[in-house]
């Protein structure tokens, strides 16, 4: 091993430590990585600007824009409503699970499961069932559809981009679609059989209650709580609040005595479900809630229930510094955190994915929400503005044609999704400001330095190497070698990310595919691709596990508990496929 093999050894196991710390997002990982082999001449800055160029992730940022604009536009959750209107419990599961998976095959799983998130929530209510029997397999389910075609996850085109760097053959939807249909249909029913009996159960009137909230309050100059103590103020308790902490000044107060003396300016946090904020931002208690000008109304205004989605340009930022009241017209007044029980004011907190957020909304606040992807909400659906007839035609006629034509081999798919772009521009669904709210630019920046370190791994002839001093792997099956691959980038999608496996394992594999004749690129491959999708036994193995976390009040047993069973499922599937193949 040469120093510069060493030396990019070193920097692809910090990048692995740094992925698995948890404590540095990918983006920082990758993109520091990417810096360093510029600068150290292991790669060139055009080599590392130029994987943006591959068609795969040409076709990925374009499935992010189309995504984007017409999904929020397809009335989802109306839809919803209406097919599961006299449905049984399980019979509702089954027709959420069905076409949750089928959406996913093609448009973005993260927003599919936002939009469907809350009026399931809702429906459990209504129907006197537990939310968490439905949300965690809503989804699990957008991961498995996910794998029908080669658009329905960014890993997949991730892994095509990565092929086509490396002068290799693509995948096709053709190659996803069979084990595809397989892991779908087993695992949906395996959920419908086991939600029941795996997930918790909590009882109805207390799932609501599952969730508890911290609520910010202060107490005025003028109140007539000022001078008293916490037990003659009767602020022990308010509404079934619990009095957790004082914040006076610089001071923490923290237990509070019942004897503690109130004065103005003290803020006080309580703790409590959802119910019992809402009933407290409705009375008059002689308390005020942060952002006077916008909450005073707060008896007559709606309470809305927001979630901070994974890949959120909130996630990281101070409540304080991150311009929520200008950007979305809402006060937060009050924060849930997976069961956590927050500190601190609310200002001074930072946010986090998946972070479940109680706000008053002013007046412009579902026009500054309408189709974010920054921000979900839990409790209102957005109306769907129905198209003219000239339109309908025009999108129906455009949409069938350029479909059409790319069957037909006309057109490449890219060609193809320009011409659905200028389809969807002509009817009014796509703008210049689409493209800016739909493009993850850390994505794009993960992906451009995961390709370039991909390319660095290969071109230096580090993992040949390291192959050659494995001398009893040459005996090995090519079972064996499916059965590897797959369960090792099985670990690293549930202890880091999807993306972040595929980049990380795809050196190895295209190694291990060249050096082993009996082993096919497309079994390996495959084994890559459906590896980084089997992300079910942590809520932070997959933007969707973590977005159900807090409305479905689910505890990280939970996803081992219940995603066990449908990782078991879906492995067993995929090897046996992937053996026969």
């Amino acid at each position: 091993m040469n120093s510069a093999q060493l030396l990019l050894l070193v920097v692809y196991l910090m990048v692995v430590l740094a992925l698995f710390s948890k404590r540095i997002k990918p983006v920082q990982a990758f993109g520091a990585g990417g810096l360093f082999l510029v600068l150290s001449g292991q790669l060139s800055a055009a080599e590392l600007l130029g994987t943006l160029t591959t068609p795969s992730l040409l076709i990925l940022f374009l499935l992010m824009v189309l995504a984007g604009a017409v999904q929020a536009r397809l009335g989802l959750a109306q839809a919803l409503q209406r097919w599961t209107q006299n449905a049984s419990p399980r019979g509702f599961l089954l027709r959420v699970l069905t076409p949750t998976a089928l959406l996913s095959a093609v448009l973005n799983n993260t927003a599919v499961v936002a939009l469907l998130m809350g009026p399931i929530r809702q429906w459990a209510l209504r129907n006197r069932q537990t939310p968490s029997t439905y949300l965690m397999p809503l989804a699990f389910a957008a991961t498995l559809g996910g794998m029908l075609t080669v658009i329905g996850t960014s890993t997949n085109l991730v892994l095509n981009g990565l092929l086509e760097e490396n002068g290799l053959k693509i995948l096709h939807t053709s190659d996803y679609l069979l084990p595809g249909l397989l892991v779908v249909s087993v695992g949906i029913l395996a959920m419908v059989l086991l939600a029941g009996k795996t997930l918790p159960k909590h009882p109805v009137d207390t799932a609501e209650k599952s969730r508890e909230y911290t609520v910010e309050t202060r107490v005025l100059a003028e109140s007539p709580f000022t001078g008293k103590s916490v037990q003659d103020a009767g602020l022990r308790q308010v509404h079934g609040l619990f009095l957790v902490e004082i914040v006076r000044g610089q001071r923490l107060i923290a237990p509070v005595s019942p004897t503690e003396i109130l004065e103005g300016g003290d803020r006080l946090f309580f703790a409590g479900a959802l119910e019992e904020v809402r009933e407290l931002t409705r009375s008059n208690s002689g308390l005020a809630l942060p952002q006077e000008e916008l909450t005073q109304g707060a008896a007559n205004s709606a309470l809305i229930e927001v979630m901070i989605p994974p890949g959120s340009d909130l996630v990281g930022a101070q409540v304080r510094s991150s311009q929520f009241r200008q950007r979305y017209d809402a006060a937060i007044v009050a924060v849930h955190r997976r069961g956590e029980r927050m500190q601190g004011r609310i200002g001074d907190m930072v946010l986090q994915a998946g972070d479940l957020l109680l706000v008053i909304a002013g007046a412009r606040h579902d026009e500054l929400m309408a189709d974010s992807k920054h921000l979900y909400s839990l409790t209102t659906q957005a109306p769907v503005q129905a198209l003219t007839a000239l339109k309908k035609a025009v999108l129906l006629g455009g949409t069938i044609s350029f479909a059409a034509a790319y069957a037909m081999g006309t057109l490449d798919f890219l060609t193809m999704l320009l011409g659905l772009a200028a389809t969807l521009a002509a009817v009014g669904w796509l703008g210049w400001g689409d493209f800016k709210k739909s493009l993850d630019w850390e994505l794009i920046v993960v992906l451009m330095c995961a390709l370039g370190f991909s390319k660095a791994l290969m071109d230096s002839g580090l993992i040949l190497e390291a192959f050659a001093h494995l001398p009893m792997a040459s005996s090995w099956s090519a079972f064996t070698w499916i059965g590897l691959i797959f369960a090792a980038t099985t670990l690293l999608t549930n202890l880091m990310t999807n993306v972040a496996a595929v980049a990380l394992m795809f050196p190895v594999v295209a190694v291990c595919i060249s050096s082993q004749p009996e082993l096919s690129p497309l079994q390996g491959f495959l084994a890559l691709a459906f590896g980084a999708s089997n992300a079910f036994l942590t809520p932070f193995g997959y933007q969707t596990n973590l977005m159900v976390m807090g409305p479905g009040a689910y505890q990280s047993r939970d996803y081992l508990r219940f995603g066990a069973w449908v990782t078991a499922v879906y492995s067993l599937v995929i090897l046996t496929y992937l053996y026969v193949l």
